[in-house]
């Protein structure tokens, strides 16, 4: 009967004997003084990571003699690293001289602090004489080198480019958080139209019911002034529903901005595909293409031209309505920022806002007179 062959890692005594082995090397590694100059935050993870590095490469041994010879290393090591648990001592010294060799606790070197240089954005934004946002690609991706990308839009209206599939969680990530922030804008709107305008309506009428018994009662009040001029473009303006309305149309303004703001990305977006995709026909054309003698008489010879765009209606009503009433204006300030950068401003002391209220008052007297209405007073009146 043939004598079965040894393997290390199924033999149970040998098994308990290298692990004990290995836990007693530890221990004494993690007892000796180390420098400070290691690689890891704790020094003393050299020495260990010696000795981890030194088992896993002995663990395929099967042969007899090279099982020996390892564990009987392992004891000299066991010995030597007690007795190096002494600084200054001979053993000690060695055990650093080794570490060193191994680069373990070689001092790193300083990596020279160069500025860190900040990312081209891909389209630089800009402004036109009116205010408006224009964008002007900075460089073309090299992704136009191999195919041309189709500009696309969320279901919002915003402009990106459909690079690959499936698409990036990057860019997904990133026209979700501008989504988000376009679609809270517009619940900031409605809102106010369903819930404050309502109660501020009532604080209104309120108030008047106040002043009207107050003069009942012969106490004058700056209320009954208000009730007075009850229909005064004054008294409008000072009431809680003016307030309302000027909130929404400051939420209107910010809808508006990120909207133009779209566009134009959209616009140059298509501009730089639609000039890419001209210029690799031209290429084409010129490497593929070979003159034919009966070339001119050939009605079915295809030529690589761009279709002409779609024959659809405009809307020929203001693109952007707050953006034109006050685009002089808007355009002053955004020279004055130029000028001066990193001025702090608050916004609604800026003739921007200033301009918008004072053209759009008509627009918001129409929405308080018909909001003020005796229709809405009835429930509290009845009460």
């Amino acid at each position: 009967m043939y004598r079965s062959r040894f393997i290390p890692a199924r033999n149970s005594r040998h098994r308990i004997a290298t692990l004990s082995l290995y836990r007693a090397l530890l221990r004494s590694a993690s007892k000796m003084n180390m420098p400070h100059d290691a690689h890891n935050a704790v020094p003393k993870d050299s020495a260990a990571r010696a000795i981890r590095k030194a088992f896993v490469k002995n663990r395929a041994y099967t042969s007899h003699r090279l099982v020996y010879a390892s564990m009987v290393a392992g004891y000299k090591f066991l010995a030597l690293l007690s007795k190096a648990q002494k600084p200054g001592s001979p053993e000690h010294n060695q055990v650093m001289a080794h570490l060193r060799s191994r680069n373990d606790l070689a001092r790193p070197q300083p990596k020279p602090e160069t500025p860190a240089q900040p990312r081209e954005t891909f389209l630089k934004k800009e402004y036109d004489q009116d205010g408006r946002p224009v964008y002007k690609p900075n460089y073309v991706p090299h992704i136009f080198k191999t195919r041309i990308p189709s500009v696309c839009a969320t279901a919002d209206g915003q402009p990106f480019l459909r690079l690959k599939k499936p698409q990036p969680e990057g860019l997904s990530r990133m026209l979700g958080q501008r989504g988000k922030v376009f679609v809270k804008k517009i619940r900031k709107v409605i809102s106010l139209d369903e819930g404050m305008g309502w109660d501020a309506t009532q604080e209104d009428y309120w108030d008047e019911l106040v002043a009207k018994q107050m003069r009942a009662e012969k106490v004058g009040c700056e209320s009954e002034r208000a009730v007075q001029n009850r229909g005064t473009q004054d008294a409008i303006t000072s009431s809680y529903s003016w307030s309302v309305k000027l909130s929404r149309l400051w939420w209107e303004w910010k809808i508006e901005r990120i909207w133009g703001d779209w566009n134009a990305r959209g616009e140059a977006l298509n501009q730089l595909v639609e000039e890419q995709r001209r210029g690799q026909m031209e290429r084409e054309e010129g490497t593929t293409s070979e003159p034919r003698e009966d070339s001119s008489n050939d009605g079915n010879a295809s030529t690589h031209e761009l279709e002409p765009p779609p024959n659809v209606g405009v809307f020929t009503s203001a693109h952007l309505p707050l953006m034109t009433s006050v685009s002089p204006v808007f355009a002053k300030q955004i020279a004055r920022y130029k000028d001066q950068p990193g001025e702090p401003v608050d916004p609604f002391i800026e003739p921007v806002w200033k301009a918008l209220v004072q053209a759009q008052t008509g627009r918001l007297l129409k929405w308080n007179n018909g909001t003020a209405t005796g229709r809405e007073r009835e429930p509290i009146a009845r009460k």
